[in-house]
């Protein structure tokens, strides 16, 4: 039974890699992800072929050799990689800092112009009350008199 533990083992590690990478290919950055999982896809269709060998040909002894730890090794790496793969894209790839400096900048001039449109209307109604509603002393005119020419 120890001879089905490092294959499925292996199975279980390229199944999970590729989950992970066809989890991260509907990310911002899917397009990263499709080679990663391609590969991913083919490690555990590989390594399924090596436990459905092994099942056919009932073997019951076990070599502690490269050769039969090196699918484990391999799916192993293959995961760790995707893992890092992963940070190594969410740290690395930052939001554009001159795109969202321009927005915020854009966003806070339309505030302040909205503000000071309001406050001009207010006045602009505040003065059109006042001209409307003012009282005024009405001057007499002052008439030359014809001795002053």
């Amino acid at each position: 039974m120890f001879i089905y533990i490092i294959p499925l083992t292996a199975l279980l590690l390229s199944f999970m890699a590729l989950l992970a990478s066809m989890r991260f290919i509907f990310s911002r950055q899917g397009l990263y992800w499709l080679f990663p999982a391609i590969i991913s896809m083919l490690l555990f269709f590989q390594n399924l072929d090596t436990l459905l060998m092994l099942g056919e040909e009932g073997i019951t002894e076990f070599a502690y050799t490269f050769r039969n730890f090196s699918p484990f090794i391999l799916a192993f790496l293959w995961y760790m990689m995707i893992v890092v793969f992963h940070y190594a894209l969410k740290k690395n790839i930052a939001e554009n800092r001159f795109e969202s400096e321009a927005k915020k900048n854009r966003a806070e001039a339309e505030y302040l112009m909205k503000v000071e449109m309001r406050a001009k209307r207010k006045a602009r109604k505040a003065r059109q009350k006042y001209l409307e509603n003012r009282t005024s002393v009405p001057s007499i005119p002052q008439y030359r008199t014809p001795d002053e020419d």
